[in-house]
């Protein structure tokens, strides 16, 4: 009886054994699998973080815009990109990064990437910082491949006679300044930007946001100081100081500053 059952225990334990080794030599497939699951849900979940915060200033599908932001969907950001920088790091690292921490305006592109993560006082919580990154990487595999939107053609000249309403619309829609790529107009399709305060009703509410201060005054004290007064709400949050470059007293004429300022003051 005690032959029959160490028998019985020693198959037992054979047969444990066994189910161990099949079992650890499926573990690194099962492990691979997993893995790409969770990449999957991740650049899932990454581009939808990307429609909502990147794409007025990156493009809907990576393409960037001229004199706003950079082409993120392009061979060259994939393989030219660290070295024109001189990043030691992964591209990983520097997209991470750069979306948690933000980025200057520079002389190539006029709008400044504001902090999106929360530890630098954005909305996004560290795993939607990984996941966009994720979205953005996974365009390596096609870029160059697939045709990106190409720019609209060139505004026509506003006839002489146009009236300064007119001329400040054309001076926000324009790439030079980037008003577009931040703030939203409701009434205009391509001023969709998700970083500044909306400005549909700036007309109205701009009479009332500083003490003393008329709708004009403070329109114009916006556009050239903009870190004079930080307006209360912005589409992702609190408002920040720092984002609206404060350079464009500079570059724009006294006269482009009037109409847009005009224009502005229309929108009720």
């Amino acid at each position: 009886m005690k032959l029959i059952q160490i028998l019985v225990g020693t198959l037992v334990v054979i047969a444990t054994v066994a189910a161990l080794l099949i079992a650890g030599l499926g573990e690194p497939v099962r492990m691979a699998e997993t893995e790409r699951a969770q990449q999957a849900r991740s650049i899932q979940t990454g581009a939808s973080v990307y429609e909502t915060y990147c794409t007025g200033c990156h493009g809907l599908k990576g393409e960037g815009i001229p004199t706003v932001a950079p082409a993120l969907n392009s061979p060259q950001f994939f393989t030219q990109r660290l070295k024109e920088i001189g990043y030691t790091g992964s591209l990983r690292s520097f997209i991470e990064s750069t979306v948690a921490a933000g980025r200057p305006s520079n002389t190539q592109y006029s709008a400044k990437m504001p902090t999106w993560s929360q530890q630098f006082g954005g909305p996004l919580r560290p795993d939607q910082v990984r996941d966009v990154t994720s979205f953005i990487l996974n365009w390596e595999k096609t870029a160059g491949t697939q045709p990106l939107p190409t720019p609209g053609p060139t505004a026509t000249p506003l006839p002489s006679t146009a009236s300064p309403e007119e001329q400040g619309k054309a001076v926000f829609l324009a790439d030079k300044t980037a008003c577009k790529a931040c703030h939203t107009i409701d009434t205009e399709p391509s001023a969709k930007g998700l970083v500044g305060p909306n400005l549909t009703h700036i007309g109205t509410e701009a009479g009332t946001l500083v003490a003393g201060q008329s709708a004009g005054d403070y329109i114009r004290a916006s556009i050239v100081n903009p870190n004079a007064f930080i307006a209360p709400k912005c589409p992702t949050g609190p408002c920040t100081a720092n984002v609206m470059p404060p350079t464009f007293g500079q570059q724009l004429s006294q006269q482009e500053l009037d109409n847009l300022v005009a224009y502005l003051l229309s929108l009720k």
